[in-house]
């Protein structure tokens, strides 16, 4: 079945709230607030909404959901703007049939097209390791947030786009609140 990755509408937001929750309810290290954070997300200064995504087998129907927004790795004499991935998620039906997968390839398309030079996830390294992300310490990226050791991930999008730009990740306040 063909998919179209759509811009996400606010029609949308009902059904992406829905999708959120069944995908990571039965996630062990979700904290259930994922749906919070995107509404919180859409409400900074920092959103674009051409970078919030939605996968869809027909016109009325949401199977897969995905947001970047962007954040700063902070250097010692620089700052780089990025985008991270929070979150990538697809209904539990349609998961396993390269929904993920495609919906991903999108949201790196876009985030090249808008000029920023990475994507960073904290996520598992089997599902974006075989992508194309790499630890972020191989580029001396650390998170300000508190990840386990090995998710902190990060994809160049365009050849030597990490070069000399190690830092700190900093991320939206709306990612810190409890």
């Amino acid at each position: 079945m063909s998919l179209s990755f759509e811009t996400i509408q606010p029609t949308d937001f009902k059904q992406v709230d829905q999708l959120v929750s069944a995908a990571f309810a039965p996630v062990e290290e979700s904290d259930g607030r994922e749906v919070d954070l995107i509404h919180q997300l859409r409400s900074t200064y920092e959103y674009q909404g051409s970078l919030e995504v939605v996968a869809k087998p027909a016109v009325d129907q949401v199977v897969g959901h995905g947001l970047l927004s962007p954040v700063t790795i902070r250097g010692n004499q620089h700052k780089t703007a990025v985008v991270a991935l929070a979150p990538l998620a697809v209904h539990p039906d349609w998961q396993g049939k390269g929904v993920g997968s495609q919906l991903l390839s999108e949201l790196e398309t876009r985030a090249r097209q808008a000029g920023f030079p990475a994507i960073s996830v904290v996520g598992d390294m089997n599902y974006y390791g075989s992508r194309g992300y790499v630890m972020a310490e191989d580029f001396a990226i650390h998170n300000t947030l508190p990840v386990p050791m090995g998710s902190h991930l990060i994809k160049p999008l365009t050849a030597g786009a990490l070069a000399h730009v190690g830092g700190m990740l900093e991320y939206p306040g709306v990612f810190y609140n409890d």
